[in-house]
């Protein structure tokens, strides 16, 4: 039962990410990138805080920032890793918003996917080992890709910055893979966000971007909804979903968002994929699947397979 619910709680979250890329291109009728990320930042810090304030009520009666947090070596590992973190996101969630002012909400969800492929390919410079049906599916990632952009010179600009969104995303990755396992996940997201919060409104300033009222009013459902919902609800759902499941059921099901993400353009968005950006949708996600997929170790070997 337990691994029941948390499928259905982290494809809930898949679904709250996919659906967010839907409401990102809608704020981009309104907001500058800068400025609609400092706004979702804000409203996802608010709601972790209040996330953490349950959780710490409901375990230990008592509400703190730092909670179980030890000493204060603990606490200076918590501001590092947050601030890292927060910083990697930050560029990565820039490059996807200002991605989406020319990209389709479904192709970016499908181009921002190939983070899955991109992380253990980063690992070899790491040494980390690479196995076959990873480079199977690293290269029909690419295939995908090109199918989905037209071809390398029918690449945009905007279709660019996502690509380089899906690789920043992977070194997000591996720097939360660095600092979670020794920090309160739900807190280290909470610092991410707020360092988010702070960097993304100081460049909006530098760019002298504008933060009309109306404006920020009209957009507000979008950037709630992705602060609410995508930032802090999904989040805490895969935390704890991953608790139950395996990782590479976790990953699999993660991997919808990109699904979720076309279907939801095409119900609020009125997006429409060509036959070859379907197809190229298509391969996409089977490069994922396959990425995914264990590789059993070779009988009578004592080493095993790395992903």
């Amino acid at each position: 039962m337990k691994k029941l619910l948390a499928s259905a709680g982290l494809l809930i979250a898949t679904i709250l990410w996919g659906t967010a890329f839907s409401a990102q291109s809608a704020g981009m009728s309104h907001l500058s990138p800068a400025v609609f990320l400092a706004l979702r930042s804000f409203v996802g810090v608010l709601a972790l805080i209040v996330i953490i304030m349950l959780f710490d009520y409901c375990r230990d009666r008592k509400i703190s920032f730092w909670g179980r947090t030890g000493s204060a070596a603990d606490r200076r590992k918590l501001l590092r890793g947050g601030f890292w973190c927060g910083l990697v996101i930050t560029a990565a969630s820039l490059c996807q918003q200002y991605g989406l002012v020319d990209v389709t909400a479904g192709k970016t969800g499908f181009l921002t996917t190939l983070y899955i492929i991109i992380v253990p390919v980063i690992g070899i410079f790491i040494k980390r080992k690479i196995n076959i049906l990873m480079w199977i599916a690293t290269f029909a990632g690419l295939a995908g890709a090109y199918l989905l952009c037209g071809g390398v010179s029918g690449i945009n600009l905007g279709e660019w910055l996502v690509i380089a969104c899906a690789f920043i995303f992977a070194l997000h990755i591996l720097v939360i893979d660095h600092y979670a396992p020794e920090c309160d996940c739900i807190r280290l997201s909470c610092i991410q966000f707020i360092t988010a919060a702070i960097v993304s409104a100081v460049l909006s300033f530098i760019l002298r971007d504008p933060w009309p009222p109306e404006a920020v009013k009209n957009s507000m459902p979008f950037w709630i909804f992705c602060g609410v919902g995508s930032s802090a609800v999904a989040f805490t759902l895969q935390i704890a979903a991953q608790k139950y499941l395996h990782p590479v059921t976790a990953t699999l099901l993660m991997s919808l968002e990109s699904v979720f993400a076309a279907l939801s353009g095409w119900l609020f968005l009125n997006e429409y994929l060509s036959g070859r950006e379907l197809a190229g949708c298509a391969v996409i996600f089977a490069a994922v699947i396959i990425s995914q997929l264990p590789v059993p170790s070779p009988v009578n070997s004592g080493s095993k397979s790395c992903h």
